[in-house]
């Protein structure tokens, strides 16, 4: 399998993660963290992230962030992204800059399209794929 993230081998199209480390059920969204190798952390979330759930969201990725100096938040499979998601993704970018860690946000059409009205500046690190976040990342 090709592991873009972790050890960069072809041999496939698919792309490989390891097990689960942790897992979170908050409303309607799935938080699931696994570890790539010491120093890279991968954190995927699926169903939908608005307000009832922003702020588990930030606290959920920043706890792997503890060991990790990079991080990929990978919103892919995100159904629905409300504008409150957005707040979670600052957060982030303020929490991940404070710990001096290097991350990326893989971001489907719905999150792209929020994140552009929002942050008119571009400051946050975007990406369409997981290809691009493991290639951007020192």
């Amino acid at each position: 399998m090709f592991n873009v993230l972790a050890a960069p081998t072809v041999s496939s199209s698919r792309i490989e993660l390891p097990p689960v480390d942790d897992r979170q059920i908050c409303g309607r969204a799935v938080f699931e963290a696994r570890y790539l190798n010491p120093g890279r952390a991968y954190a995927d979330v699926s169903g939908e992230v608005d307000a009832t759930n922003r702020e588990a969201l930030g606290h959920f990725v920043m706890r792997h962030t503890g060991i990790s100096r990079q991080l990929v938040l990978d919103l892919s499979m995100v159904d629905f992204f409300g504008a409150q998601g957005f707040t979670a993704l600052y957060y982030l970018g303020v929490q991940c800059a404070r710990r001096d860690v290097d991350w990326m946000i893989v971001a489907n059409r719905m999150v792209t399209r929020i994140v552009a009205i929002c942050d008119t500046a571009g400051d946050l690190p975007m990406v369409g794929s997981l290809l691009s976040a493991a290639l951007r990342l020192p």
